[in-house]
Protein backbone atom coordinates (compact mmCIF):
# COMPACT_ATOMS: atom_id res chain seq x y z
CA UNK A 1 0.00 0.00 0.00
CA UNK A 2 1.49 3.33 -0.60
CA UNK A 3 2.31 6.14 1.78
CA UNK A 4 -0.18 8.79 1.94
CA UNK A 5 2.87 10.67 3.52
CA UNK A 6 6.07 11.40 1.27
CA UNK A 7 8.97 13.96 0.87
CA UNK A 8 8.61 15.44 -2.66
CA UNK A 9 10.80 18.22 -2.46
CA UNK A 10 13.69 20.04 -0.61
CA UNK A 11 14.49 23.39 -0.16
CA UNK A 12 18.69 23.73 -0.43
CA UNK A 13 18.09 27.77 0.00
CA UNK A 14 16.71 26.68 3.91
CA UNK A 15 19.93 24.36 5.03
CA UNK A 16 21.60 26.02 7.94
CA UNK A 17 23.77 25.14 10.36
CA UNK A 18 26.13 25.50 12.96
CA UNK A 19 28.64 23.86 15.16
CA UNK A 20 27.44 21.51 18.14
CA UNK A 21 30.24 19.90 19.42
CA UNK A 22 34.35 19.92 18.82
CA UNK A 23 35.14 16.24 20.05
CA UNK A 24 33.39 14.67 18.30
CA UNK A 25 33.35 17.67 15.73
CA UNK A 26 29.85 17.39 14.92
CA UNK A 27 27.56 19.85 12.41
CA UNK A 28 24.21 19.95 13.31
CA UNK A 29 21.45 21.81 11.36
CA UNK A 30 18.54 22.39 9.80
CA UNK A 31 16.35 21.86 6.02
CA UNK A 32 12.40 23.06 5.37
CA UNK A 33 11.32 19.85 2.92
CA UNK A 34 7.43 20.02 1.40
CA UNK A 35 5.85 17.26 2.40
CA UNK A 36 2.52 15.50 1.01
CA UNK A 37 0.29 14.83 4.04
CA UNK A 38 -3.66 13.42 3.64
CA UNK A 39 -4.33 16.92 4.34
CA UNK A 40 -2.51 18.37 1.72
CA UNK A 41 1.06 19.39 0.96
CA UNK A 42 2.84 21.27 3.88
CA UNK A 43 6.33 23.19 4.31
CA UNK A 44 7.98 21.34 7.43
CA UNK A 45 11.59 21.91 9.45
CA UNK A 46 13.64 18.59 9.76
CA UNK A 47 17.46 18.52 11.80
CA UNK A 48 20.13 16.46 10.96
CA UNK A 49 23.58 15.91 12.21
CA UNK A 50 26.89 15.72 10.28
CA UNK A 51 28.46 12.16 11.31
CA UNK A 52 31.72 12.55 12.41
CA UNK A 53 32.13 8.26 11.43
CA UNK A 54 33.23 7.38 15.35
CA UNK A 55 31.25 4.73 16.29
CA UNK A 56 28.26 2.80 15.88
CA UNK A 57 29.21 2.22 11.86
CA UNK A 58 27.58 5.70 10.77
CA UNK A 59 29.85 7.34 7.90
CA UNK A 60 32.22 10.29 8.30
CA UNK A 61 30.59 13.02 6.68
CA UNK A 62 26.84 11.99 5.77
CA UNK A 63 24.00 13.65 7.64
CA UNK A 64 21.95 12.01 9.99
CA UNK A 65 18.22 12.51 10.95
CA UNK A 66 17.46 13.60 14.33
CA UNK A 67 14.15 14.79 16.40
CA UNK A 68 16.10 17.25 18.95
CA UNK A 69 18.79 17.01 21.25
CA UNK A 70 18.07 16.00 25.08
CA UNK A 71 18.92 19.13 27.67
CA UNK A 72 18.69 16.71 30.92
CA UNK A 73 19.71 13.92 31.82
CA UNK A 74 16.74 11.06 32.50
CA UNK A 75 13.63 10.57 31.15
CA UNK A 76 12.61 12.15 28.42
CA UNK A 77 10.44 14.92 29.38
CA UNK A 78 11.34 18.19 27.43
CA UNK A 79 10.17 17.46 23.94
CA UNK A 80 6.49 17.57 22.99
CA UNK A 81 4.27 14.58 24.86
CA UNK A 82 4.17 12.75 21.61
CA UNK A 83 8.15 13.42 20.93
CA UNK A 84 8.77 12.18 24.51
CA UNK A 85 6.08 9.18 24.14
CA UNK A 86 7.99 7.67 20.62
CA UNK A 87 11.78 9.01 21.95
CA UNK A 88 10.96 6.43 25.74
CA UNK A 89 9.92 3.46 23.34
CA UNK A 90 12.60 3.75 20.80
CA UNK A 91 15.73 4.41 23.40
CA UNK A 92 17.20 1.91 25.82
CA UNK A 93 15.91 1.92 29.10
CA UNK A 94 13.84 5.47 28.10
CA UNK A 95 16.41 7.85 28.87
CA UNK A 96 19.30 9.46 27.66
CA UNK A 97 21.91 11.71 28.88
CA UNK A 98 21.90 15.73 28.33
CA UNK A 99 23.61 16.85 24.90
CA UNK A 100 22.18 12.90 23.49
CA UNK A 101 21.35 13.57 19.65
CA UNK A 102 17.92 12.01 19.35
CA UNK A 103 17.58 9.87 16.82
CA UNK A 104 16.77 6.71 18.30
CA UNK A 105 13.50 5.88 16.28
CA UNK A 106 15.80 6.07 13.20
CA UNK A 107 17.91 3.30 13.95
CA UNK A 108 15.21 0.87 14.68
CA UNK A 109 15.62 -2.72 15.86
CA UNK A 110 14.04 -4.65 12.98
CA UNK A 111 16.66 -3.77 11.01
CA UNK A 112 16.62 -6.98 8.50
CA UNK A 113 17.88 -5.54 5.58
CA UNK A 114 21.70 -5.10 5.46
CA UNK A 115 22.32 -3.95 2.72
CA UNK A 116 21.09 -0.30 3.78
CA UNK A 117 22.30 1.83 6.14
CA UNK A 118 20.92 2.36 9.59
CA UNK A 119 20.44 5.34 10.32
CA UNK A 120 17.42 6.44 8.36
CA UNK A 121 14.34 4.25 9.51
CA UNK A 122 13.71 0.92 7.91
CA UNK A 123 10.58 2.08 6.06
CA UNK A 124 9.17 3.63 2.70
CA UNK A 125 11.10 7.13 4.40
CA UNK A 126 14.37 5.52 4.12
CA UNK A 127 15.25 6.05 0.68
CA UNK A 128 13.85 9.88 1.43
CA UNK A 129 15.71 10.31 4.19
CA UNK A 130 19.08 9.17 2.94
CA UNK A 131 19.02 11.00 -0.23
CA UNK A 132 18.22 14.29 1.85
CA UNK A 133 21.45 12.77 3.94
CA UNK A 134 23.62 12.88 1.22
CA UNK A 135 22.15 16.36 -0.55
CA UNK A 136 23.23 17.95 2.82
CA UNK A 137 26.57 16.24 2.66
CA UNK A 138 27.24 17.81 -0.45
CA UNK A 139 25.86 21.56 0.11
CA UNK A 140 28.29 21.69 3.53
CA UNK A 141 31.19 20.24 1.38
CA UNK A 142 30.46 22.85 -0.86
CA UNK A 143 29.82 25.86 2.18
CA UNK A 144 26.39 26.20 0.39
CA UNK A 145 24.80 26.57 3.35
CA UNK A 146 24.11 29.45 5.98
CA UNK A 147 25.72 29.46 9.39
CA UNK A 148 24.01 30.39 12.04
CA UNK A 149 25.04 32.44 14.86
CA UNK A 150 23.80 29.74 17.58
CA UNK A 151 21.88 26.22 17.45
CA UNK A 152 22.17 25.01 20.62
CA UNK A 153 19.88 22.04 21.98
CA UNK A 154 17.04 24.54 22.92
CA UNK A 155 17.13 26.62 19.50
CA UNK A 156 16.76 23.46 17.66
CA UNK A 157 14.34 21.58 19.43
CA UNK A 158 12.34 25.01 19.67
CA UNK A 159 12.45 25.31 16.10
CA UNK A 160 11.28 21.91 15.30
CA UNK A 161 7.95 21.99 17.73
CA UNK A 162 7.05 25.55 16.87
CA UNK A 163 3.57 26.56 16.93
CA UNK A 164 3.96 28.98 14.10
CA UNK A 165 2.15 28.01 10.76
CA UNK A 166 4.28 28.45 7.18
CA UNK A 167 3.50 30.68 4.53
CA UNK A 168 1.08 28.70 2.59
CA UNK A 169 0.30 25.64 5.43
CA UNK A 170 -2.40 25.25 7.27
CA UNK A 171 -0.77 23.22 10.51
CA UNK A 172 1.91 24.16 12.95
CA UNK A 173 5.44 23.24 11.87
CA UNK A 174 4.87 20.91 15.39
CA UNK A 175 1.77 19.37 14.03
CA UNK A 176 3.47 18.42 10.58
CA UNK A 177 6.55 17.39 12.49
CA UNK A 178 4.84 15.12 15.02
CA UNK A 179 2.54 13.65 12.06
CA UNK A 180 5.77 12.69 9.79
CA UNK A 181 7.55 11.28 13.64
CA UNK A 182 4.00 9.33 13.73
CA UNK A 183 4.38 7.81 10.30
CA UNK A 184 7.90 6.53 11.10
CA UNK A 185 7.39 5.13 14.44
CA UNK A 186 4.45 3.59 13.28
CA UNK A 187 6.30 1.96 10.34
CA UNK A 188 8.74 0.31 12.27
Amino acid sequence: MPSSIEILKIYPESFRANSYSRKPFRMIGLIDVSIRFVHGIERVTLAFYRSSGTNSGKIKGLWYPILGIKIYTGRFTEFTEYINYVLTNTTDRGRADEGWLAKSLFFSNNHTDRTKIRGFSNGIHYESLLALGKILRNLYEEEAYLKMNSLDADKLNNILTSKKIYINNRHTQRENFEEFIYHIFNEN
